[in-house]
């Protein structure tokens, strides 16, 4: 149940049921979620559009395992399970003054943070890969895949609409792109024209990095103290600003003496 798409006047109505005459329009008895639920899971999406309301009453079933009908009296038990999600900050939202403290720690028996894409690069090729097989399919293409700028670009991006955002991209992307073509930056992005030219000065001269005493080794150590400094030798984020893995990023660090 995505409790934003419903009015807060018939949230709680559509939770636990309501009784013929209860209100204006109620011409018959309808049971509820929690009721269909019974001895099974229900799933409240963005649990923290619940009206004040229907938080006490959810509160109330969380605790008791009971509640009422609207407009009846009689008690009623259901044995469910509830899983329940936010794109907001639960506990930001109760110290707002938004939802109800002891709900919130209530609800929060067994807490699952999903990390932002950005968080978790490692998770963007194959990303890229199961929607890419999915919209070739659905288009009737085949493709080659990302450039390699496309590639650098996306696992850089900092992908502020997370993975709704790289698949809509990516779905774009294939309807741009020629039958059995690489899929270029500008396909990616087509809104920002700029872009190509951004990542190209953005990029370090070859030329200037081949001297007679280059050393690819001593390049790859200032790089991961660099950016180990500046992630205060925090390795995990390292590793993301790095655009690698936390074991990969070990492994290296082990070949390494840090300053």
């Amino acid at each position: 149940m995505n409790c934003a798409c419903i009015p807060p006047d018939l949230i709680e109505s559509e939770l636990f049921g309501v009784e013929k005459g209860a209100f204006t329009g109620a011409t018959q008895t309808r049971i509820g979620k929690f009721e269909r639920a019974h001895r099974g899971t229900i799933f409240l999406d963005e649990v923290i559009e619940l009206s004040p309301r229907a938080q006490a009453a959810l509160l109330r079933m969380l605790q008791e395992g009971e509640f009422e009908r609207v407009g009846d009296n009689q008690t009623r038990k259901v044995d469910v399970r509830i899983v329940t999600a936010c794109n907001e900050d639960l506990e930001q939202a109760v110290k707002d003054g938004r939802f109800r403290a002891d709900l919130y720690y209530r609800l929060n028996i067994f807490p699952v943070k999903i990390p932002p894409l950005r968080e978790r690069r490692e998770d963007i090729p194959l990303l890229i890969q199961h929607f890419l097989s999915r919209f070739e399919t659905m288009y009737d293409k085949k493709l080659k895949g990302l450039s390699d700028k496309a590639k650098n670009f996306v696992m850089s991006y900092e992908w502020p609409g997370n993975i709704r955002e790289l698949e809509n991209l990516l779905e774009r992307a294939t309807l741009l792109t020629d039958h059995q073509q690489e899929i270029k930056l500008e396909n990616l992005f087509p809104q920002h024209l700029d872009l190509e030219k951004k990542y190209e000065s953005s990029q370090p001269n070859i030329d200037d990095l081949l001297t007679e005493n280059f050393s690819l080794e001593q390049l790859e150590k200032d790089i991961i103290c660099g950016a180990m400094n500046k992630c205060s030798h925090n390795v995990s984020e390292a590793a993301r600003m790095l655009g690698i893995s936390r074991a990969t990023l070990d492994y290296r660090l082990k070949k390494i003496v840090l300053p």
